[in-house]
């Protein structure tokens, strides 16, 4: 395999153009840290495009950031924090639990929007695809594109910005990217509430959301991964609510909320720490077992849980209160069991997010569609890369 370096969009519209006219096949790659997100596919060559890298433009006092798709997530969080404001949707760092490319490397702004990747603050604050303002591309055709601007506003047209997010390169090269930015708390800080199950947990957790006290985010860990990570309340479960803003109403809402749940407070700086792991999944990263990714209603994790043996050797923690669960674990009955449970629930989806053996082989790592779903995303991929030359099946077949 072939590594074609580009470093703007005239070099990616040549190489896509001579790959259309070779019938080929190109693996957009930056750092690499996501590459192995999604179905393990060859290609005949890969298309380098860290070198679209730096800050475009950033205008703090409109809380807009235009930067290229390459820019190492560090580079983005440096220059945010200078401005003392920070991208809303929390963006993970998937680097240890999905292996880095090189050590220190943590990604790019590209491949978070790509993935469509959100933190723990999307419970309230929204998803990648709610910040992304615009972009400029270039399609499976060879074509250049563009969409929105930056203002929320400078949109006609389709919403091409939600399409691109998530679509795991199949559709488009990015390289300008328009963003979204909010300022960023004074301090935060963290109530710790113990449960004796996990459908205590979330209700309990929808209790505390229902008062006027505006919690950001809630996570829940079992009574293992709670001791390791120095929270444990000595119950079965430890809820974790995360309360930010300016620091005499931080303290007021949690004092409301100390009484409220007879819970405990942890202070700004361990919350912050706590809450960077919970993030970027860290409770499941030290041991050598595949990850799943499951997305439900918050109400139904307990259902989910019930799905598997409580025989098999499973770690799991739970953020978005209960809507997204990571469960670790070896056993090849970890994802049929899943994905049992989601058909039966009609919604959500399970996806595998770290193969340490060979899972990938006997069972989709995406969520598998419905076959009027899956027509409509190739039909979409057809529109935008009728030969197939991006990322052609990362995520399903023929897509």
């Amino acid at each position: 395999m072939t590594d074609i370096v580009v470093s703007d969009l005239q070099q990616v519209q040549d190489a896509v153009q001579d790959a259309v006219a070779a019938k080929s096949r190109l693996e957009l790659r930056a750092a690499g840290t996501k590459r192995h997100l999604g179905r393990a596919v060859s290609y005949d060559s890969v298309l380098d495009v860290s070198a679209f890298n730096g800050i475009v433009d950033y205008q703090p006092e409109e809380l807009v950031l235009t930067l290229r798709a390459g820019t190492p997530m560090d580079v983005v969080e440096a220059a945010l924090a200078k401005a003392r404001q920070m991208l809303a949707f929390e963006p993970p760092s998937m680097t240890r639990i999905l292996g880095q490319a090189e050590p220190g490397i943590r990604g790019t702004i590209g491949g978070v929007i790509a993935a469509n990747l959100s933190g723990p603050r999307r419970l309230t604050a929204g998803a990648a695809r709610d910040y992304l303002l615009g972009f400029e591309a270039v399609s499976g055709r060879g074509e250049v594109f563009k969409s929105g601007g930056k203002v929320m506003k400078n949109v006609t047209g389709y919403d091409l910005s939600k399409l691109m997010c998530g679509s795991f390169g199949t559709l488009g090269v990015m390289d300008e990217i328009t963003l979204k930015t909010l300022p960023a708390p004074e301090t935060a800080r963290s109530l710790l509430v113990g449960h004796d199950s996990l459908a205590d947990a979330v209700s309990g957790i929808a209790a505390i959301f229902a008062t006027s006290h505006e919690p950001g985010a809630a996570a829940i860990l079992p009574k293992a991964i709670a001791a390791e990570e120095g929270v444990d309340l000595g119950r079965s479960f430890t809820a974790v609510i995360r309360l930010e803003g300016i620091e005499a109403s931080v303290a007021d809402r949690l004092g409301h909320l100390l009484t409220l749940s007879g819970g405990e407070p942890l202070d700004a700086g361990k919350s912050k720490a706590l809450w960077h792991r919970i993030r970027d999944v860290q409770p499941l990263a030290e041991k050598p077992y595949d990850i799943w990714k499951v997305s439900c209603a918050p109400s139904d994790a307990p259902r989910v849980m019930a799905a598997l043996d409580p025989g098999l050797d499973i770690r799991m923690i739970a953020d978005w209160a209960g809507g997204l669960i990571w469960v670790a674990g070896n056993s090849p009955r970890i994802g049929p069991a899943l994905r049992g449970v989601i058909a039966e629930l009609g919604s959500g989806f399970a996806m595998l997010v770290r193969d340490v053996g060979v899972t990938r082989e006997s069972i989709e790592p995406l969520q598998p569609l419905s076959g009027p779903i899956l027509e409509l995303h190739r039909r979409v991929k057809a529109s935008f890369d009728p030969l197939g030359v991006l990322n052609y099946e990362r995520m399903h077949n023929s897509v």
